[in-house]
């Protein structure tokens, strides 16, 4: 649980959920998602074929989570490990435009490591879950839960 005081009248309370994008834990996936207000999709910059496995994430959320409106929960991408790599213009233009295709209300270069823009993604996220708050909800009552999902690297078993 984290907590961030957002203003001088609103104290939201993060309950952070890491599902680590694991495949066996698919099955599970209701349970985690249930009730959330907004989500983490993260990939790993220096595996680029993670990014098709956060997209298949989003797709996800987008068919099991909705808002009272009808829409999508706010879902922010998290290109994780940007101090292990550099990435190139080509490639953020690439992720503005899935951002806008996919519909992301935004996307960060990441590091869990460095604590690097962490606070920024998660600023923009409870900012756009607080726009979808209808009416004011007490201090202790305000808790956001917020899905961190990495897509799993895919392993291989033998006999």
């Amino acid at each position: 649980m984290k907590v961030i005081d957002w203003d001088s009248h609103t104290r939201v309370r993060l309950q952070l959920w890491d599902i680590a994008g694991q495949e066996r834990v698919r099955g599970l996936n209701r349970v985690y998602f249930k009730g959330s207000s907004g989500a983490f999709v993260v990939y790993d910059m220096t595996n680029e074929s993670t990014l098709d496995g956060a997209l298949n994430w989003k797709h996800e959320l987008d068919g099991q989570e909705i808002l009272k409106d009808g829409h999508p929960i706010p879902v922010v991408l998290l290109a994780n490990k940007c101090d292990e790599t550099k990435m190139h213009q080509r490639n953020a233009s690439l992720l503005e435009t899935l951002c806008q295709e996919k519909g992301f209300v935004g996307w960060f270069q990441t590091s869990a490591k460095e604590n690097i823009n962490v606070d920024k993604a998660a600023k923009l996220l409870v900012k756009h879950i607080l726009q979808n708050t209808d009416e004011p909800v007490k201090e202790e009552e305000q808790n956001i839960q917020i899905n961190l999902q990495k897509p799993s690297k895919t392993k291989s078993t033998c006999c």
